[in-house]
């Protein structure tokens, strides 16, 4: 069974949205690859329950975790300015979701299911735009802040200079960051899979999420500030793993020493 690429139309799920875009550029690539996957998901029913809680929740799920982990490696490891940095990062994530809307409502182009009113949903169909993915700008955030806190943590060096055992993340971080963009890409595929996207929204989507966590590492220099600052307060552990407690030395008197 194939999809019929039948003339666009407006579903009611769109009547309260003004000055609308049915498809935007590239439209052939977009409505192509988008009818070719619909048609693929409408041959591949056994797997519509995990691909509907994969691109709904479970694939956020998933990247979080996978940040979650990148920082327990560097909070094990006692680096605050990479924790600080990936503290940023996830900053960065949150803003560009408010950005994507910011974008959405300017682009203002339609759900695919909206202009497509006979393609298969396996999601419930909302009424906001398509263009950006928000699924999409989380994993491109996630993603990024996973490889800038390698970075940062390969540069780490302790206040006197030398470097750390703290480098002794990176590797971690490597295949924490590796795991998130094979999961990531896999969202993004299927939150066109389950109808709700366009390629082009996801990419769109990945783009905004890596860019606008790259431009908040600028602020570098002022949370590595504030780290230093954190570090002389009971605060220091929510960045650093506590240091281990000095052991006292046992005194010797002198009758211990002295034959008997």
């Amino acid at each position: 069974m194939t999809i019929t690429p039948l003339a666009p139309a407006i579903g009611p799920a769109s009547t309260v949205l003004l000055a609308v875009t049915k498809v935007l550029w590239p439209k052939g690539l977009n409505t192509s690859i988008y009818l070719d996957l619909n048609n693929f998901s409408r041959h591949t029913a056994w797997a519509h329950g995990f691909m509907h809680a994969y691109a709904l929740w479970l694939g956020l799920v998933v990247l979080t975790v996978l940040f979650v982990i990148g920082y327990g490696a560097i909070w094990w490891r006692r680096a605050l300015h990479p924790a600080a940095v990936m503290a940023l990062s996830g900053a960065g994530t949150v803003a560009a979701l408010g950005i994507n809307q910011i974008v959405g409502h300017a682009a203002a182009e339609l759900r695919p299911y909206d202009t497509y009113t006979h393609a298969l949903v396996l999601v419930a169909k909302a009424n906001d735009y398509a263009f950006p993915s928000d699924h999409a700008v989380v994993a491109g955030g996630l993603i990024t802040s996973v490889f800038l806190a390698a970075r940062a943590t390969n540069l780490y060096r302790s206040p006197a200079g030398a470097p750390t055992a703290t480098q002794r993340a990176v590797p971690v971080l490597i295949g924490v960051g590796t795991c998130s963009i094979v999961f990531g890409l896999f969202l993004c595929f299927a939150r066109v899979y389950v109808g709700a996207h366009y390629p082009g929204d996801v990419v769109a989507g990945l783009l905004l999420g890596a860019t606008t966590v790259v431009a908040f590492s600028v602020l570098r220099p002022l949370v590595y500030w504030l780290a230093d600052l954190v570090a002389t307060t009971p605060l220091r552990l929510v960045l650093s793993r506590p240091e281990p407690r000095a052991v006292p030395s046992a005194s010797i008197s002198v009758q211990d020493v002295l034959p008997k």
